[in-house]
Parts: C-alpha cells; sequence; structure tokens
C-alpha cells in the first residue's frame, strides 16, 4: 500500500461525487489511473474501500496545480469522509 495523502477538503459535487483534495502529489511521478483501488482510513480508525471515479480540475490557493484531485465512487458520501484521513493506493495495477 501506498500513502498518497492525508484529506484536507472534500467536495461534493452533484451528479459527480465527492472529490479528494489535496489529491495525488504529482511529485510521486506515478500515473495512477481511473479505477485504481484505494483506502481511506479515518483518523478513529474507520475504512472506506472505494475506487477513483475521475480525476477533476481543481485549483486552491495552497496546492495550485500540483496534486491531482480526484472523485470517488458515488456510493460514498461525504459524511463518511474525515478531515485527516489518509489515502492508500491499494493495487498496483492502478499504475
Amino acid at each position: 500500500m501506498l500513502n498518497l495523502f492525508a484529506i484536507e477538503d472534500v467536495f461534493d459535487i452533484t451528479g459527480r461525487g465527492c472529490v479528494l483534495a489535496p489529491g495525488i502529489p504529482h511529485s510521486l511521478g506515478l500515473n495512477i489511473k481511473i479505477g485504481a483501488h484505494l483506502l481511506i482510513v479515518s483518523p478513529f480508525g474507520g475504512r472506506i474501500r472505494t475506487q477513483i471515479s475521475s480525476f477533476e480540475m481543481l485549483h486552491t490557493r495552497t496546492h495550485g496545480l500540483s496534486h491531482a484531485p480526484f472523485a470517488v465512487s458515488s456510493e460514498i458520501k461525504k459524511e463518511q469522509l474525515e478531515l485527516g484521513s489518509k489515502v492508500f493506493l491499494i493495487e498496483e495495477s492502478g499504475i
């Protein structure tokens, strides 16, 4: 498993699902694809398995274009995604 980032913000976009920010750092140098399997671990130990459903264009003041934010499966709701949760890539096939 590869630790990608900790969730700093979640955007719920109607018709698309929840977008996690900051997203995958470009500095990792990986080509992670739509459908890649993820494990999200909350600060309190809760676990969610999901997949990347799309990559989104999102520009924030603190992260600019140095990260690739993405949406997760539409079954995952914003209230399930706690700030500070760690996002892990769990399958090498997602690269």
